[in-house]
């Protein structure tokens, strides 16, 4: 009796040991559970720390190598620029400078503008006057390419900010358009005659105030795309050859010429007298004859024959 006793309390306590045990391992496998996974949270997190953290000290770092574009990079680069220039060179070659031009204006992606050429007796050109229009990336190049071809004799180029300008037109533009649009809806929901032209008037004001700014907005692109540089070439002046001293020829030919510009002064002094009273004096007798005539008539002349 004692023995099963014995028995079923051994029994009894070994169940309630796996009892226990089961419970302790579904607890510990909660637990573990929820571990990993704020553990993997919380790994997640520290690395995202730790890439701000790298990517700010990147970011002030002073070291080499490149960087990341900054705010203010961005500003620059988004500037709106109007970049002008203006080149006067001298060539004995006009011809050549020319085609060395059209080379520039190939290489760095622009276009010819206007060409203005003037030719000599013989045919040659003497003097051009060429406007260029190029990328204003490759304005510099441009320059300098530009400026290479011949003999420089003046280079000035100017640049002019209109970032403030491009703003201000393109945010007008998106309010007028924005304006038009309910000037547009409320035209369509009119009843009235007198709203229905109060209305129309409004929107055509309106839409000629729009074209004008989107002509603005396409001229300020244009400028803004494309910069102009301003070519005038010409032949270097021909220096005069230094007269040759003769001596007495020399001074005999002089003579000779210093009175035959007196003979030809003296004669067209002559002729500018004669060409004056010449004139005058056919006037006068003119005048003249006719009334010597008139008294003649008037007053004849007796005529007695001797010994009568």
């Amino acid at each position: 009796m004692a023995n099963g006793f014995r028995r079923t309390s051994r029994t009894l306590w070994a169940g309630v040991a796996v009892v226990g045990l089961v419970v302790l391992t579904a607890c510990t496998g909660n637990g573990n559970g929820d571990d990993p996974g704020d553990s993997g949270g919380s790994g997640e997190a520290s690395d995202t720390a730790a890439r701000a953290a790298d990517q700010d000290s990147s970011a002030f770092s002073t070291g080499g190598g490149d960087s990341a574009p900054t705010d203010i990079d961005l500003v620059v680069a988004d500037r709106a620029l109007i970049r002008t220039a203006t080149i006067a060179l001298e060539s004995d070659d006009i011809d050549r400078l020319l085609i060395g031009l059209d080379g520039v204006v190939s290489a760095q992606r622009g276009i010819v503008e206007s060409e203005d050429t003037q030719t000599d007796d013989a045919g040659d050109i003497k003097s051009a006057s060429i406007e260029l229009r190029v990328p204003v990336d490759n304005f510099d190049a441009a320059v300098d390419a530009v400026a290479g071809l011949g003999v420089l004799v003046r280079e000035q180029t100017s640049t002019e900010d209109v970032t403030t300008k491009v703003a201000d037109v393109d945010a007008r533009v998106e309010s007028a358009r924005r304006s038009i649009d309910q000037l547009r809806l409320l035209f369509s929901r009119a009843n009235r005659l007198g709203d229905i032209i109060r209305l129309e008037s409004e929107l055509s004001q309106r839409q000629a105030d729009l074209e004008s700014l989107e002509a603005q907005q396409r001229s300020l692109a244009r400028q803004t795309t494309l910069s102009t540089i301003h070519v005038s070439v010409t032949r270097p002046d021909e220096v005069p050859a230094p007269a040759v001293d003769d001596g007495d020829q020399a001074g005999f030919v002089d003579g000779i010429k210093s009175g035959w510009s007196g003979l030809v002064a003296f004669v067209q002094g002559t002729t500018h007298v004669v060409g004056l009273v010449l004139p005058l004096g056919t006037l006068a007798l003119a005048v003249a004859v006719p009334i010597w005539l008139l008294v003649r008539r008037s007053h004849p002349m007796n005529l007695k024959e001797p010994g009568v």
